[in-house]
């Protein structure tokens, strides 16, 4: 009895695949030709991130690239002031990392003077850089 209830699974489980496996060579191929190259992924694995304060006057943040290959990154960060003074709002900056280097940007509450800042809202993202036909890096 066992046999062609086995059967009858298998035959269940060929059937709710074949279409995946009839399609999946075509689906590879175009898979592959539309598959962004590397350097058009955000990268997170490989560039490390690192925020300190910088005494009074803001916070410091730091990537160390540690991938295999170039970097661009980019930072944002908004400012908040405490008092009544107004706030800069959103700040961004741009670091282009080789492999092994490290960079940082500091995100100043100066602005706001001796009331206080809040800085929140971090972000950074970086993406892979390869070297242009002609001379220096292009992004991809």
């Amino acid at each position: 009895m066992r046999r062609p209830h086995m059967a009858v699974l298998l035959a269940l489980a060929a059937f709710a695949l074949a279409p995946r496996l009839a399609a999946a060579p075509g689906q590879e191929r175009s898979a592959q030709k539309q598959r962004p190259n590397r350097s058009n992924r955000l990268i997170r694995s490989c560039p490390a991130f690192h925020q300190s304060r910088a005494g009074g006057d803001g916070l410091r943040f730091e990537l160390h690239n540690t991938c295999k290959f170039p970097v661009a990154c980019e930072l944002s960060w908004a400012v908040h002031c405490r008092g009544a003074a107004e706030s800069p709002g959103t700040r961004s900056s741009h670091l282009d990392l080789a492999v092994g280097a490290s960079d940082a940007v500091l995100a100043s509450g100066s602005a706001c003077g001796a009331e206080g800042w809040d800085i929140d809202d971090i972000h950074w993202t970086c993406q892979a850089v390869t070297a242009g036909p002609n001379s220096g890096h292009d992004d991809l």
